[in-house]
């Protein structure tokens, strides 16, 4: 009997210095590398080595919205990656960083007329080493309605934070030189309906379409015509840019109204410098222009970049609210007979709710059921 009890006794030790041992020992330790820091155009590795007991190996990494081309990273940021080892998932970060600005090519100094528009960005190509979003912009004040020589900057930053600036010269030139108006074109007097049906009227030499002031290619107004900005636009701008304001978006007036003597110069200028067949696609002729009608201002910026900041996004989808159209949208330059103006805007009161179309604008000409065509 105190055999047995011994027996026992001895078993029961052994139980517990076993428990006690696995309890307290500690689990086989895995070691890798659990950062990565890489440079923009470097290999990611797809592999990780680790140690396992004493014993070297190697094993698959699954990286989580990671970007690659040709098994190399140009996007910087944090990026989160995992393997497994014996069932258990270890995590694993990557770091790419970017030291190097990007670069600025086609600098040079720029000339233009007084009041006449320039795209400053337009010969503009920035490129980097990264394939992240590069930010340009011009740094400086200048004014295009006043001579002078005005010393600007472009300056290209990348999401890393690195910058490259270039300096450059807009020479603004005063109009000296008086150049004959052209001829003021005048559509078929005998048109009383237009193909949609809408009345023409004619009152004071001014062409009236569905009640619309309508100045375009085929639509002149008279060369005494000086009516200024007219009170129904300055109010309903001011409504605009206040509620613009309330949602962070800050919108002025940088070209208003536009007399034909004014017109004149400038499209004379263009004529001179760029051609009569090139000037016609961005400048309307004396009497053509709609800011002569004292209902269409330019917002902001000449640039044509201007429609992909968020002031113009906001008024793509916003200015209809308020009476006002994108006179020139995109895609429609083979009917108005101008190119894309994302800042110019024709006030036309509640007719703009049915041209906004869902973001897709309608044209006047579209709407009206008439042309925009020089007659020579």
């Amino acid at each position: 009997m105190k055999k047995k009890q011994k027996i026992l006794i001895v078993l029961f030790f052994i139980i517990v210095v076993t428990t006690l041992i696995l309890f307290f020992k500690k689990p086989k330790e895995l070691t890798y590398q659990k950062e990565i820091k890489l440079k923009i155009g470097e290999k990611v590795p797809t592999k990780i080595e680790y140690q396992l007991e004493k014993k070297t190996n190697t094993t698959k990494i699954t990286w989580k919205n990671l970007k690659l081309e040709n098994e190399n990273i140009y996007h910087t940021g944090n990026y989160q990656g995992n393997f497994t080892v014996n069932k258990k998932t270890y995590p694993i970060n990557l770091t790419v960083t970017d030291n190097i600005k990007p670069t600025i090519e086609n600098v040079k100094n720029l000339e233009i007329y007084e009041n006449e528009e320039i795209d400053l960005l337009k010969e503009i190509k920035v490129t980097d080493n990264s394939h992240d979003k590069i930010e340009i912009n011009v740094i400086g004040e200048y004014d295009v309605h006043k001579k002078g020589e005005y010393n600007l900057t472009y300056e290209a930053k990348d999401k890393s934070g690195n910058k490259k600036t270039e300096s450059f010269k807009l020479i603004v030139k005063e109009i000296s030189k008086k150049i004959e108006e052209p001829k003021n074109e005048k559509p078929n007097q005998g048109t009383k309906k237009t193909s949609k049906g809408y009345s023409i009227e004619v009152k004071n030499g001014m062409y009236y379409i569905g009640n619309i002031l309508i100045a375009n290619k085929t639509y002149a107004l008279p060369s005494n015509y000086a009516p200024g900005l007219l009170p129904e636009l300055t109010s309903a701008f001011e409504t605009l840019k206040q509620k613009a304001s309330e949602d962070g978006i800050e919108l002025k007036i940088v070209s208003g109204f536009r007399s034909y003597n004014t017109q004149n110069r400038l499209y004379s200028n263009y004529v001179a410098r760029d051609g009569k067949t090139e000037a016609d696609t961005y400048s309307a002729r004396p009497g053509h222009s709609e800011h002569q009608t004292g209902l269409a201002i330019d917002v902001n910026s000449l640039l044509f970049s201007f429609g992909e900041t968020k002031e113009g996004k906001w008024l793509q989808n916003n200015a209809y609210k308020y009476g006002f159209i994108i006179r020139y949208p995109k895609g429609k330059e083979n009917i108005t007979g101008y190119q894309y103006e994302p800042w110019h805007l024709r006030y036309v009161g509640d007719l703009s709710k049915k041209l906004y179309n869902g973001g897709n604008w309608i044209t006047l000409e579209e709407y009206l059921g008439i042309t925009s065509e020089y007659s020579e």
